[in-house]
């Protein structure tokens, strides 16, 4: 009987043990997926890169004929990915920018993906009312996007490294073809992120 009680006491150690262990390891975990992100002014606004880059779940959409499509159609690529709505006046402002940027980087290595919270033929209409010469209107008329990825504002633009792994984020409008966001985004381009 003392044998057992013994070995039940020695089990239950280990367990506890194990589990302060566990514990800890979550804590060390949080701690650096908690690390103060670093803040880069894009021109006025401030964007958040992540100390580790993180990792984001397969978001799917449309495309302008309805098909579904997801981020991992964008693998192999850095993605600049713009949530927006035609009702967001900050929105608006931005999303030439973004068509001149797409203009001059879009390519094999690069691609900036503006997804819109409307309808597909809202989102089609207003690109083609801006003139957009190289952008397409992907669309998320269910919000899923905001939900998965915590986003509470419109427009708010996240980099994407070749991986699939956010690099980091805007919230906000920002001139998105001048220096500063080419500054940001061109290293990522060079080293194969």
């Amino acid at each position: 009987m003392v044998r057992l009680l013994r070995h039940s006491l020695i089990a239950v150690a280990l367990v506890g043990i194990a589990g302060l262990g566990f514990v800890a390891r979550l804590a060390i975990d949080k701690k650096a997926d908690s690390a103060p992100p670093q803040m880069i002014d894009v021109g006025g606004t401030q964007f958040h890169r992540w100390e580790k880059p993180r990792e984001l779940p397969d978001l799917r959409f449309a495309d302008a004929a309805g098909r579904p499509m997801s981020l991992r159609d964008f693998r192999g690529r850095v993605v600049l990915l713009n949530l927006w709505a035609t009702w967001c006046p900050p929105c608006l402002e931005e999303m030439p920018a973004l068509d001149r940027l797409n203009a001059k980087l879009g390519g094999a290595s690069f691609v900036v993906v503006t997804l819109a919270l409307d309808s597909p033929a809202k989102a089609e209409e207003f690109l083609r009312r801006i003139k957009a010469t190289t952008l397409k209107p992907y669309t998320d008329s269910g919000g899923v996007a905001l939900r998965t990825f915590g986003v509470t504002n419109v427009p708010t633009t996240l980099l994407i490294g070749r991986d699939g792994r956010e690099i980091g984020r805007l919230s906000g409008a920002a001139a998105w073809d001048e220096k500063p966001a080419l500054d940001l985004i061109q290293p990522y381009l060079k080293d194969g992120s």
